[in-house]
């Protein structure tokens, strides 16, 4: 075989490079194939025995190609991010998120076992993000309004059905499927009968009439797409009814729109902090001594530390703590104001709570809210709550350093 590879390329003028002419010895049955040493030669030299090598991207490995594969693409998936982190592709002091999850689409996730592709591109997403890493997996794809991974590939395997079924009868493809849909059972390893899993799950059937009289590819790509979006939605929020976490998060789920709550006008850094902020709040990994003391079953004083009057819990940092009141007396005024205005133009009957309001202003607002309510919303209630959390944050965080510093200096 190599020496035919060899006259091949003497025949075609192409030259065999040395480095990649290499032997991977394969396991068999439960056997490995012993090859000794000078075994194989090519131009009479020895080819060099290794244990895994890549052509055109695949990675083959004595052991396990397809997991040596994922890895190797993960690696260049890693790269490319690190490549864009000049480009502002990183936390707090990147651009803004709607901008960050628009580069990731574009130039990220097309570089890339499943389960170990999705768990990098959640915690790519929540990097991102700037969300901690044990923040819910639901809460990621609500705010990034991204699908999951597993759903992406789903698309990809299924736009290439819909090729195969425009393609013409005579065709090669076609007469595979055609044969293949027929006679295989759900026990075979055929592709087709993967595909045919995969649309049971979005409640696609019959694959054979779509052969017979096949789509065209804008009614193929609405078709499908519907289905798709239509279980994810579902799925996504039942999953989020398990979190108590996200109980700031509204049960929304529009793929291909980023949450409005994480969009901005401006490239400022000071704006994009503010953002990170939110997400955290919103997401309930916002870490107070009310926190602490939980995770570590009460061997952290729950007591505030800004004025040592009570437990520190979400409502006493954002509406009761003594220490940041001058910060909160205008803006909670301002607050108030402008939420009732929106309130009001929306016709809303039920009481609401205002740590909600002030967390998420998006939460009590119709997902087809009229233009004027939205810009008004984005233009005066969103930067008055971001402008409120941003300062206690910050206020909370220099009494703390204050405190601290005090304390090793003893």
């Amino acid at each position: 075989m190599i020496n035919i590879a060899v006259d091949f390329s003497q025949r075609e003028g192409y030259l065999l490079q040395p480095q990649k002419s290499v032997v991977v010895p394969i396991k068999t049955c439960n056997k490995m194939l012993d090859i000794d040493q000078g075994f194989s030669k090519l131009k009479n030299i020895d080819m060099p025995i290794v244990q895994d090598s890549s052509h055109i991207g695949i990675k083959k490995s004595q052991k396990d190609s397809t997991n040596a594969t994922i890895t190797e693409n993960i690696k260049k998936a890693r790269r490319s991010m690190y490549s864009l982190m000049g480009a502002g592709l990183h936390g707090e002091n990147g651009l803004d998120p709607e901008t960050l999850i628009s580069l990731f689409r574009t130039y990220i996730l097309p570089v890339k076992n499943l389960d170990l592709i999705q768990q990098q591109h959640k915690r790519w997403i929540k990097q991102i993000l700037s969300l901690k890493l044990n923040v819910a997996d639901t809460a990621v794809y609500l705010l990034s309004c991204l699908l999951p991974l597993e759903a992406e590939i789903h698309i990809k395997i299924i736009t290439l059905f819909g090729n195969i079924t425009r393609a013409d009868r005579s065709s090669l493809e076609w007469r595979i499927a055609e044969r293949q849909l027929q006679i295989k059972t759900y026990s075979s390893n055929s592709w087709f009968i993967d595909l045919k899993k995969i649309c049971g799950k979005y409640d696609i059937v019959e694959l054979e009439q779509y052969l017979e009289k096949p789509l065209t590819k804008i009614e193929w790509k609405r078709f499908t797409t519907k289905k798709i979006h239509k279980y994810w939605e579902g799925a996504i929020k039942t999953k989020m009814k398990g979190y108590s976490t996200l109980r700031y998060l509204k049960c929304e789920y529009d793929i291909g729109r980023i949450h409005p709550l994480l969009k901005t006008t401006s490239a400022n850094i000071t704006e994009i902090k503010k953002l990170s902020i939110c997400s955290k709040l919103v997401t309930g990994t916002y870490i107070l001594q009310s926190n602490k003391a939980e995770y570590s079953n009460c061997a952290t004083n729950p007591m505030c530390r800004l004025c040592n009057k009570a437990d520190e819990t979400i409502e006493h940092f954002i509406l009761l703590c003594e220490t940041t009141s001058q910060i909160r007396t205008s803006l909670i005024g301002k607050i108030l104001h402008e939420g009732s205005l929106v309130l009001a133009r929306e016709s809303l009957q039920t009481p609401f709570d205002l740590i909600t309001l002030i967390i998420n202003p998006y939460y009590y607002l119709s997902k087809k809210m009229c233009k004027d309510v939205e810009d008004r919303v984005s233009n005066h209630l969103v930067p008055l709550c971001r402008q409120l959390l941003y300062t206690l944050h910050s206020k909370r965080y220099d009494v703390l350093t204050k405190i601290d510093t005090k304390a090793n200096r003893k």
